[in-house]
């Protein structure tokens, strides 16, 4: 029997396969949201896709965890994460420290921090490490932040020669990659890596063209 594809209801060029993308669009399009999907080459399970299973604070500790051992390779982690619920990336970055040092009430594993609440995080902590008489070095060390990227999502990528086309319905999510020197922490060290972004930025200059 002919494949979906073949049978042309869902193609790319079909009347009902733009009627299923605009859909997913519509639904990836409420929030903005970026998350990590692999470290040291381990993926990790998504929490928000199961159905009506709550996301309970602080369980991602548990659940999205990997536990690596001291060795050279610390020098060496590879993590992958994606962003989506936009068209464009305009930053995106890593940040990771010890989850002693972060408030817990913000990074709780069931929402995504806003820049507001990042804002008054980190003025709450570059003060108190100041009181304390850290130098910038062990301020980093505390949370460090990989450089910025940026890109389209998914929804924003066309083929090569610009033309609508393609074998994807729901074409596959873009995905950033970095390294990381964790070698700084110790043996016993908990370790959250967040992925952070901001998008769409552009949506402010009035007639942008967006993407079918």
């Amino acid at each position: 029997p002919p494949t979906v594809h073949e049978a042309g209801f869902l193609g790319v060029d079909s009347r009902l396969g733009d009627g299923v993308r605009m859909a997913v669009v519509a639904a990836e399009l409420a929030e903005p949201y970026a998350s990590v999907r692999s470290v040291a080459g381990v993926e990790l399970r998504d929490d928000g896709a199961v159905p009506l299973s709550p996301r309970v604070p602080g369980g991602c500790r548990d659940t999205r965890a990997v536990e690596m051992p001291e060795s050279s390779l610390l020098s060496e982690v590879t993590v992958t994460w994606t962003v989506g619920g936009g068209l464009t990336v305009d930053e995106t970055a890593v940040m990771h420290g010890r989850w002693d040092v972060l408030d817990g009430r913000i990074f709780d594993c069931a929402s995504q921090p806003t820049k507001e609440d990042l804002d008054s995080f980190f003025s709450v902590l570059r003060d108190f490490e100041a009181m304390e008489g850290e130098t910038s070095r062990q301020m980093e060390d505390d949370v460090s932040f990989t450089p910025v990227q940026r890109g389209p999502t998914r929804w924003r990528t066309r083929p090569a020669d610009g033309k609508k086309g393609g074998t994807a319905i729901i074409p596959a999510e873009t995905t950033f990659e970095v390294t990381l020197d964790l070698s700084d922490y110790g043996a016993g060290d908990v370790v959250a890596i967040y992925a952070l972004a901001r998008t769409d930025q552009g949506w402010r200059t009035a007639g942008e063209e967006l993407p079918r």
